[in-house]
């Protein structure tokens, strides 16, 4: 069952955020914790990833805060998942029945769902959920 982690759908609400925001306009951590009920030093650890992973830009200062680096039109699901969680891989499932010299019988199946799983989520990006959710939609009009 594919799952995303808590880490992940923090940092994609956070972003969302941001991108239901006009463009250039700062998001302060304390803002986005507190619109979507994230605690904020956990938050603020997401963004310093997501900032590492050039998604988002700091700014230091009364005036600061963070930005998109790019148009959120640009920025896909799979870009924040692997940002947080690392790259998506297919895992061999090894096990006492199956020998190393031998290739796995599920392997050529979870390859294929790996690959669905990228395809999906690099298909969508932040705008496509912006306008899928109605309170995020109003803000950025």
């Amino acid at each position: 069952m594919f799952k995303l982690s808590k880490s992940v759908e923090y940092a994609i609400l956070g972003l969302l955020y941001m991108a239901a925001k006009p463009d250039m306009v700062f998001s302060h951590v304390e803002e986005i914790a507190h619109a979507n009920n994230i605690p904020r030093a956990y938050l603020a650890k997401l963004f310093k990833t997501l900032a590492n992973k050039g998604l988002v830009k700091s700014f230091r200062g009364r005036e600061g805060g963070f930005i998109l680096t790019r148009s959120s039109g640009e920025i896909t699901l799979l870009e924040v998942v692997e940002a947080i969680e690392g790259p998506i891989i297919e895992r061999c499932l090894k096990n006492r029945f199956c020998p190393d010299d031998t290739v796995c019988p599920i392997n050529s199946v979870l390859k294929e769902c790996s690959s669905r799983v990228i395809d999906v989520l690099n298909g969508y990006s932040l705008d496509h959920l912006v306008e899928r959710v109605s309170c995020y939609r109003k803000e950025r009009k």
